[in-house]
Parts: C-alpha cells; sequence; structure tokens
C-alpha cells in the first residue's frame, strides 16, 4: 500500500505512457472479444477466459484489481482533461486577444496588473508554515518569500481572468469520467462526524503520518462547513501503512481520545504535528484537549483498540483500497488529496441519484 499523490497527475511521460498501454490492453481485450463474438456481453460482464469448459466474466477475474485498475482508468482520465483544459485556455486567450488587438501576454500582463496588497510578516509566517518551513531556518530569505507572495497574487488574477473567459465562452468538458468501482465498506463503531441519516457518507481512509492525508484535512474542514451535518457523515478509517512506524501507535492515541469524545480535536493535533508522534506526545496532546489523563494513558498503554485499528486496515486490504488518503463517498471511490471542487462535484452528482 502506497500514499496517494495530491492530484493524482504527474509531469513523468513515461509513467503515463505505460498507464496507457496497460489500460489500453485492457479495454482492447474486452471490445476485441465482444467485437468477434469471443464473449458474452451479458449485462455490461464479458467473458475474457475459458478453461475446462468454464466461463469466467471479468468482474470475477478482475474483482482483486478493481480499485487499481480504476486508479489506471483515472490516471489517463485526468492526463486528458489537464490537456483539454490547457488547449482550452489556450485558444480562449488567444480570441480574446484578437479582440482587443494586442499579444496574448499582453493581454494576460494587463489583466494581471494592478495594486498588489503588501505581504504582511504575518502572511510570511503562514505561508513558511503550511510548508514545514520558518525564517528561522538559514536557507529562507524573507524578501524572496515576499517577492514571490507578490508573484503569486499577479498570478491568482490571471488565474481568474482566465476563469471568467472560460465562463464566458460557456466551456463544457465532454469526455466521460470514468465510473469508480461500487465499494462497501463498514462504518459502524468508527469515529463519525455528521447526522447518522445524513444522504452522503463520506468514509475516509487514512494514516496519522502520511504527509498527503494532512494535506487533505482543509479540505474536509471545508467539507464539514459548506454541507453542514445535516447532508454529509464523515467516517475515519484507519489505515496505517506499514512503512510509517508512528501511525499505528497514532490511531491508538486517536481511538483512545473518541473513547472520551475528542476524536476530532484529537484528529486534528496529529496532523497538525506530524513530527511529534511519539508516546509521550500523545499524553501530552490529551492533555491539552482537556481529557482525563489518567483514563487516557491506561487506554493506549494497554492498546485498547488495537484490534479494530488492525481490524480496519485488513478490511482496507480486502476491499482493494491502495492508498492513503482513499474516501469512499456512498461507495464511489475517490482517491488522493484532491481539491474541495472535485469531492463537492461528485457529492452533487450523488444527491441527485
Amino acid at each position: 500500500m502506497t500514499e496517494a499523490n495530491q492530484s493524482k497527475g504527474g509531469s513523468n511521460h513515461s509513467l503515463i505512457y505505460g498507464v496507457c498501454v496497460v489500460v489500453g490492453i485492457v479495454v482492447g481485450v474486452i471490445g476485441a472479444m465482444a467485437i468477434k463474438g469471443g464473449g458474452s456481453m451479458s449485462g455490461g460482464d464479458p467473458v475474457v477466459a475459458e478453461f475446462g469448459g468454464r466461463s469466467v466474466k471479468a468482474s470475477e477475474a478482475f474483482a482483486a484489481i478493481k480499485t487499481r485498475l480504476f486508479d489506471l482508468e483515472e490516471e489517463v482520465y485526468r492526463t486528458k482533461e489537464q490537456a483539454i483544459n490547457e488547449y482550452v485556455d489556450q485558444k480562449v486567450i488567444e480570441i480574446e486577444a484578437k479582440k482587443q488587438n494586442i499579444s496574448m501576454e499582453q493581454l494576460l500582463d494587463k489583466e494581471s496588473q494592478g495594486v498588489v496588497a503588501e505581504v504582511t510578516d504575518k502572511q510570511i509566517d503562514e505561508f513558511l508554515a503550511s510548508k514545514g518551513l520558518s525564517l528561522k531556518d538559514p536557507r529562507v530569505k524573507k524578501d524572496d518569500v515576499k517577492e514571490y507572495l507578490k508573484y503569486r497574487q499577479k498570478f491568482e488574477k490571471r488565474q481568474a481572468y482566465v476563469a471568467k473567459l472560460r465562463e464566458t465562452s460557456k466551456v463544457k468538458i465532454m469526455i466521460p469520467e470514468p465510473e469508480s468501482p461500487s465499494l462497501k465498506v463498514t462504518t459502524d463503531g468508527y469515529p463519525t462526524w455528521g447526522n447518522k441519516n445524513a444522504p452522503i457518507t463520506i468514509v475516509e481512509f487514512s494514516d496519522f503520518q502520511c504527509p498527503f492525508c494532512a494535506r487533505a484535512v482543509p479540505t474536509i474542514q471545508r467539507l464539514k462547513k459548506e454541507f453542514g451535518p445535516e447532508k454529509i457523515k464523515i467516517v475515519f478509517r484507519h489505515m496505517p501503512l506499514p512503512n510509517h512506524p508512528r501511525a499505528f501507535p497514532a490511531s491508538m492515541a486517536a481511538q483512545c481520545a473518541e473513547d472520551q469524545g475528542k476524536f476530532w480535536e484529537m484528529h486534528d493535533m496529529l496532523f497538525e504535528n506530524q513530527q511529534k508522534l511519539e508516546d509521550a506526545d500523545f499524553k501530552t496532546y490529551a492533555g491539552k484537549l482537556g481529557m482525563d489523563a489518567t483514563k487516557f494513558a491506561e487506554c493506549f498503554d494497554k492498546k485498547k483498540h488495537e484490534e479494530l485499528i488492525n481490524k480496519s486496515r485488513k478490511e482496507s486490504e480486502s476491499v482493494g483500497i491502495q492508498a492513503t488518503p482513499s474516501f469512499v463517498i456512498n461507495g464511489a471511490l475517490l482517491q488522493g488529496a484532491q481539491p474541495f471542487e472535485k469531492f463537492k462535484e461528485k457529492i452533487d452528482r450523488l444527491a441527485k441519484k
């Protein structure tokens, strides 16, 4: 099992080529069999092999790797989507530049001009903290950070302008997004936020030592704020990876916090302090969060929730979840620390069903 990256995209052309080849082979074989009459397409589940007079359907052969195949299909989709968006952006800018009889670069420069707000020391500190850095690091120069943040303001203005051009041009992406395999996962007995009868259930498979999981925390917080407990329910499932030695103890600490009604507070504390996940740190956090220190220490030291965490991890493997963070939204898989917009898009689509 691995950590899922933030965008599920990337610039490694060799990897993308390999992904395309694998997916092409899988889809091509199934399609060719259907066209040539080599198998039944009953119910959209073609026969992909035969032996001893027995037929093997795709659903059987690919059951163990269905999430991996979806991951590959989604990688191809994201690559195509990025290429389409880049092409469309280029064209809408080009058309507007011709209307104004100026070059594309002149147009973008014009639209990104204006007053650039002064960058405060607080903004510098917050930006560096988000990257795990500070001005105490001799490699970090305050003036360089300030200039970068000013540049980012201009860049964001450009992006906003291009987004406005796209909206005016009524841009639509026409390629279909791959359908996620339907996954059934257990939610009973795990930490939950929201109304138990909420129409949308988001099950998060996460690891407290995984940096990409930490990047997903602000998105989860925004989902809570924008949808509220009556519309969504969030269930946390432990998936500590074997290459993260402090992830399992962190999960035990979080479950002990759950016993005292402080799971989500401990959840945030652990992700904010991923470099400090020793046993003594957990007990310090429990004290800061106002827990009964004796009960917490007894729960943690006796490994009260070890069985539950092992059970959670094993089930994640059995349903084919390969990486953290992974989210199952009403049975649909969404992998990686995706932006809020991707969650909203999927939630809105599911809410209409």
